[in-house]
């Protein structure tokens, strides 16, 4: 609807200027339904005002379909919705779509996402969680706008970091005592016993030399196919999977696929790249290993290289990604990953890689994500000081049920639905690339920009549905009153803008557009509730009023369900 109203309005000034009309030439305006700039950018061309440029294209612009009343206000033109036609519209819109209001035409792509990827070295912590947050979401929007999405999570349980995990179970060294009893709720979980031992294993590595030489010696014979090592190695990445996955479950985020770094190796798929980039004109052997020269490329490494294999023959990381993507470049028609910001010089060499040498057609994107701070709280697997992701939902319950309790406005079953929405929103609502500093009182606000505010709107447009007796599916839109007052036609502006917030959304992979225009919505609707009685009203403006509701219910639910968020019917 929004689309419509724009691109009437931009062929409109078209034909009063014969000028070609940009997209940032109609925006939205506090002084009017829509607004047009095109006169400023017209002065230097045509040598005269911006007030005598907008003067003259508002005497040849007549009103439209959609457009009732255009006026020129200092250089300004600006437009008014014909309500009687918007209006019945949408409604019809609403009624036949429903739930699928702003859902995208078919795209006929299918996208390989991947997301979260986090090392089975221990539990998911709140700084790796925006990653699958945004993950999920990204996943959720793409599939909403019409692409086909299949989502991946990339195992690494071949590396450095379980090969130490691995020694240390094999070789009894005990797990760390005081990372326990930091975290004695969780003392029986797969992930938490592997991390416990990652600490005591992580010190003997960077003090015992002949401990280090066992563990590469791990790491070779598991590159070199011998099983048994491979065995050992994956059953400890494994165990840790497992545990992650019971809470990435908790948090409603499910995968297509799991893929697990060690079948590159088993399956000759890293030899075959090593074979393949040993014989291109960047190969380079030095003192650390075999690599590629990438400077033609702009991309500088101390050494001189990006290293591929060291010189007793294993790979490193970049080896067995590209080995990876070679693969998923087989699975669809474009690939993203979602990556954090300390990622960025990495991605670029694996794109650089892929795209000039591989001369891969398939195009690969990427999503980068700046870091969570929680309450102070320092982030470090090796120390045995994390924010785990368990203890983070746990306090989100806690904390909602003490809400509920004070406010007396739900039942304590509710709890999880608010306090783990809570959570995804305050996250989800900042844009990816800036950092977040993550505060209770802010997440949990009922009044502030927060999921249980969101949610609570959603409540509340279900409770004036449910007590007005009226099947809104019968209200025959023809016969409503369409004189909208002012609280009334901001909130039908907010709701028809939901399909572009998902096509933007979805063009700029930011779950954060959504959040903060459900944010907007529920503040306009706030408004609307207090301003304009719907029950009490007089019959065709009570329709009116309940078909608002009706559709604001609609686009809060749709919204919230694209952050991976519940919508209570009650709270």
């Amino acid at each position: 609807m929004q689309e419509k109203i724009t691109a009437e309005i931009r062929e409109l000034l078209k034909e009063a200027t014969k000028e070609e009309i940009n997209l940032e030439d109609v925006k939205e305006s506090e002084m009017a339904d829509l607004s047009s700039t095109i006169a400023f950018r017209l002065a230097s061309k045509l040598r005269k005002s911006p007030v005598q440029i907008a003067d003259n294209i508002s005497l040849k612009i007549k009103p439209a379909a959609y457009i009732s009343r255009i006026e020129s206000v200092n250089g300004y033109l600006n437009f008014y919705l014909n309500c009687g036609k918007v209006l019945p519209e949408f409604f019809n819109e609403i009624r036949t779509k429903k739930s699928g209001y702003g859902r995208g035409e078919i795209k006929n792509k299918k996208i390989i996402l991947e997301h979260t990827s986090i090392n089975p070295s221990g539990p998911v912590h709140v700084g790796r969680l925006r990653n699958s947050l945004i993950g999920d979401s990204v996943s959720r929007i793409l599939r909403f706008y019409g692409y086909d999405v299949e989502t991946h999570y990339y195992v690494n349980d071949i590396g450095k970091q379980i090969a130490i995990i691995s020694q240390g179970f094999k070789e009894g060294i005990e797990p760390d005592k005081d990372t326990i009893e930091r975290y004695p709720l969780y003392r029986g979980k797969e992930d938490f016993r592997v991390f416990f031992e990652y600490v005591s294993a992580n010190r003997r590595f960077e003090t015992d030399t002949e401990f280090q030489a066992r563990v590469q010696e791990s790491i070779q014979r598991a590159e070199g196919g011998d099983s048994n090592s491979l065995d050992e190695i994956r059953g400890i990445a494994g165990k840790c999977l497992s545990g992650q996955k019971e809470i990435l479950e908790r948090l409603g985020i499910r995968f297509d696929r799991f893929d697990f770094e060690s079948k590159y190796i088993e399956d000759g798929s890293v030899s075959s790249v090593l074979d393949f980039l040993k014989k291109s004109s960047y190969a380079k052997t030095v003192e650390d290993g075999f690599g590629l020269n990438l400077s033609e490329f702009g991309i500088e490494k101390t050494g001189g290289i990006s290293i591929l294999a060291r010189m007793d023959g294993t790979s490193v990381y970049l080896a067995r990604d590209i080995a990876y993507h070679l693969e998923k470049s087989k699975l669809g028609d474009l690939m993203i990953n979602v990556l954090g910001e300390d990622h960025r010089f990495e991605f670029l060499e694996l794109k650089t890689i892929l795209m000039q040498i591989y001369k891969l057609k398939i195009p690969l994107d990427v999503v980068h994500f700046s870091f969570v701070s929680f309450e102070g709280g320092e982030l470090s697997t090796r120390k045995g000081l994390t924010a785990p992701v368990d203890k983070l939902l746990d306090d989100a319950i806690e904390k909602a049920e003490k809400e509920i309790e004070k406010r007396k406005i739900a039942t304590k079953d509710i709890a999880p639905a608010i306090g783990i929405g809570a959570i995804k929103y305050h996250i989800l609502k900042t844009t990816p690339q800036k950092p977040i500093t993550f505060r209770w009182e802010e997440a949990l606000s009922f009044d502030g920009e927060a999921s249980p505010y969101i949610q609570y709107a959603h409540a509340r447009c279900c409770r004036i549905l449910e007590n007005s007796k009226v099947d809104v599916e019968k209200i025959e839109i023809n016969k409503i009153d369409i004189n909208l007052e002012k609280d009334e036609k901001n909130l039908l502006k907010q709701l028809i803008k939901f399909p572009e917030i998902v096509k933007k959304s979805a063009e700029e992979l930011k779950p954060n557009i959504v959040a903060n225009y459900l944010y907007s919505l529920s503040s306009e609707f706030s408004r609307f509730y207090k301003n304009c009685p719907v029950i009490p009203a007089e019959e065709k403006t009570r329709w009116r009023r309940l078909l608002l509701v009706d559709a604001t219910r609609t686009m809060l639910a749709n919204g919230l369900d694209l952050l991976g968020i519940s919508a209570p019917e009650r709270m």
